[in-house]
């Protein structure tokens, strides 16, 4: 099986495979022989050789480019909700939206793309003028994770490539064939050779050997928070950029008077979708005492009716987790809760195949679940009693994605969004949400280096060059 490209060609190495198991039962889906150092370094020599002419190439071209990207991931859009399904475990209508979702963000940035201006400033002196443009950093290496394997990458991959920065990308090993059919279809489209290039492998040697290639002059990441530490710490040393949307433990505010049957519904949603494998997922909330008992029933009552099981299945709400470390982490994080003082009153069995969505009542900060991620489908909900305490609660993390609040209160919901220490903040809906025309980001250490979808993402894959022009006598 063709499994790198490379400078425009297919390459079938002789190398150890990446075995792809489904997380259903364990059965083996395929192999991808795996990527080298020494291919990294070939990858981005070629990005290196082509990034001048891929610069100057019109942006008009670089749009149509990644609009025939878009197209072939649309045409085979069946088979990748299968293999998705298979692979990662994702419902197959979750996985059909994640495709509509990527086809639509991918045409969005080849149509912003041509809209990237730069800007006029003001000059103090006479006869001057000053304005900015924008540009690419030049080679880029893309490093993605397994838990939104089409969208997160095909997103970093458009953005990238319609900026006019040549990539090398990496993909998550536990989502590799998911990544192959993205693959094909950048591979299909009108870019120059050395463009576009897919080196899959794992993170010990292709990602480490990608984050300190001194030829790559940026770096987009999204996955864990520890890595993309190690990966900025590597690209520091030679002062290369760095894009980073990392993990987080999200909270959901319910304040004395919110609609509960609303948040419910969206707390629901926000903690299980993807088998709550979301770094915006719903992982902790936070309910006032004059709700508090009233949202531990709501919420209880809509997780107990979710049906796990096969992902292919038409009536599954929620497939099994990728791996056994995440079953491994819910399995902990609900042990240490209930030695704390916790109560289960909603699933409580972690399986060899799937866990159950939980919802854990009686939750305190200091437990393992209220302070680290979990991300899997386990609902923590914690008593707080009035507003100042829930957005204290809610900051004392380390990290700041995605909130949300509910209440009626206008004036509540304007206070406590500019109190949140988050990158994003939703009134009345879910947190686990976003959409092209909105950045998505964090605040601490969810992120940096800029923003995620839209016009953002698009200035986080460029540089801003000055100009002063001196027209006097």
């Amino acid at each position: 099986m063709d499994a790198l490209f490379i400078d425009g060609q297919w390459r079938e190495p002789d190398t150890d495979p990446i075995t792809v198991r489904s997380p259903v039962d364990d059965g083996v889906l395929g192999s991808v022989p795996s990527g080298t150092a020494e291919h990294v370094d070939e990858a981005v020599g070629a990005t290196a050789a082509v990034a001048t002419e891929f610069r100057e190439l019109n942006v008009y071209e670089r749009a149509e480019a990644v609009k025939a990207a878009m197209a072939a991931i649309e045409e085979r859009a069946d088979s990748i909700a299968e293999t998705m399904a298979r692979e990662v475990g994702k419902p197959v209508d979750e996985a059909r939206e994640e495709i509509d979702s990527a086809v639509l963000s991918g045409r969005s940035y080849a149509e912003d793309a041509v809209r990237l201006f730069g800007e006029v400033t003001p000059s103090r002196f006479e006869d001057r003028l000053n304005y900015t443009q924008r540009e690419p950093y030049g080679p880029a290496a893309v490093v993605t994770p397994w838990n939104y394997p089409l969208e997160i990458p095909t997103d970093h991959l458009s953005a990238a490539l319609v900026t006019g920065n040549p990539v090398t990308w990496k993909p998550a090993s536990d989502a590799v064939l998911t990544a192959t059919h993205v693959a094909e279809a950048f591979a299909r489209a009108p870019l120059p050779e050395g463009a576009f290039n897919f080196v899959p492998g794992s993170g010990s040697t292709v990602g480490a050997a990608l984050a300190g290639h001194e030829a790559v002059r940026l770096v987009a990441f999204t996955g864990s928070t520890d890595v993309g530490q190690r990966i900025a710490a590597r690209a520091a040393g030679r002062s290369a950029g760095c894009l980073l949307e990392l993990g987080g433990k999200d909270p959901v505010l319910v304040l004395d008077d919110a609609d509960v049957e609303r948040a419910a519904d969206a707390i629901v949603m926000g903690s299980n979708y993807n088998c709550g494998q979301s770094c915006s997922g719903t992982e902790r909330v936070i309910a006032t005492e004059a709700v508090y008992e009233d949202v531990v029933a709501a919420v209880s009552e809509r997780t107990a009716a979710l049906t796990t099981g096969d992902p292919l299945a038409a009536d599954t709400d929620v497939g099994p987790p990728i791996n056994d470390d995440v079953r491994e982490t819910v399995r902990d994080h609900i042990a240490d809760a209930l030695d704390r003082g916790a109560r289960v009153t909603a699933g409580g069995s972690v399986g060899d195949r799937y866990c159950e969505p939980t919802v854990l009542a009686d939750v305190t900060p200091e437990m393992r679940v209220a302070t680290e991620e979990t991300f899997g489908p386990l609902t923590p909900v914690i008593e707080v009693a009035d507003t100042d305490e829930a957005v204290a609660v809610a900051n004392d993390t380390r990290y700041g994605l995605q909130a949300a609040v509910f209440t009626e209160s206008l004036r509540t919901a304007h206070r406590v969004i500019n109190a949140l220490r988050s990158g994003g903040v939703v009134v009345n809906g879910t947190n686990n949400v976003w959409e092209h025309q909105l950045p998505f980001g964090g605040f601490k250490q969810s992120g940096s280096g800029g923003e995620y979808k839209g016009k953002w993402h698009l200035e986080g894959m460029t540089q801003v060059k000055s100009v002063a022009i001196d027209y006097g006598d």
